[in-house]
């Protein structure tokens, strides 16, 4: 993949994260202020289809990222460069200030699936979970067909099958982990860390904000761990 490609997923990624729709060569020239000619554009974004990065729902529609698009996005990504957003802090203040950890656990999760407006779930061990959110998963428009529906919500019936093998893959570093790499579906993108024995995860659909979920784990990380030290 050469450096006008790569910018090229970049922007269709980013622009789909946002819009939820379709991103085509004529909005690209129009919206994102790029030097090259709209034929220039379709013949990349053509190639980066063939290499399989990129896909599309009809012929005439614009392109969707794949699963390796969204994984090769995540590769682009300097993590070292987020940070937490210092306004998001107000919203988690005093959530965790209390004497019971499992309560106080609890309710980092729910504001962190209303921040984020994802799904959250705390395996406070392989076989004891905790899980919130799950109407902000289901509201999302890839996920509005009742079959991808009761796809999805089988993921929580089995979250407990789940959680002991995942569990080895997941380490305190915060680490994404899309479709097929973890268990809980091929339709979801997830982001985990453990703490203290138990671990967080946040659960989305692929078109997730990757970055600023990533900076909101890394404020809940870092609120967990001074809480707990």
């Amino acid at each position: 993949m050469n450096s006008r490609q790569e910018k090229l997923l970049q922007l269709v990624i980013e622009n789909h994260i946002e819009t939820a729709q379709p991103v085509g060569s004529k909005f690209l020239v129009s919206e994102a202020g790029l030097d090259w000619s709209e034929a220039t554009v379709r013949n990349e974004l053509r190639e980066l289809e063939e290499m399989g990065y990129l896909t599309h729902p009809y012929t005439s529609a614009g392109r969707l990222p794949t699963e390796l698009g969204y994984r090769t996005y995540l590769k682009m990504i300097d993590w070292n460069k987020i940070q937490p957003n210092k306004k998001d802090y107000s919203a988690f203040e005093n959530v965790v200030n209390s004497d019971d950890q499992i309560r106080a656990k609890k309710n980092l999760a729910k504001t962190l699936a209303s921040v984020s407006q994802e799904a959250v779930i705390i395996a406070f061990s392989p076989d004891s979970i905790y899980y919130t959110g799950l109407a902000n998963l289901f509201s999302k428009p890839e996920f509005l067909q009742l079959g991808v529906v009761a796809d999805v919500s089988q993921v929580f019936d089995r979250c407990e099958d789940c959680l002991p093998s995942f569990f080895n893959l997941v380490s305190e570093d915060i680490r994404y982990f899309i479709g097929n790499e973890h268990p809980f579906g091929n339709l979801l993108s997830v982001s985990a860390f453990r703490f203290k024995g138990s671990m967080l995860i946040l659960l989305g659909s692929m078109r997730m904000e990757y970055k600023r979920n990533y900076s909101l784990l890394q404020m809940v990380k870092e609120l967990l761990n001074n809480q707990y030290e």
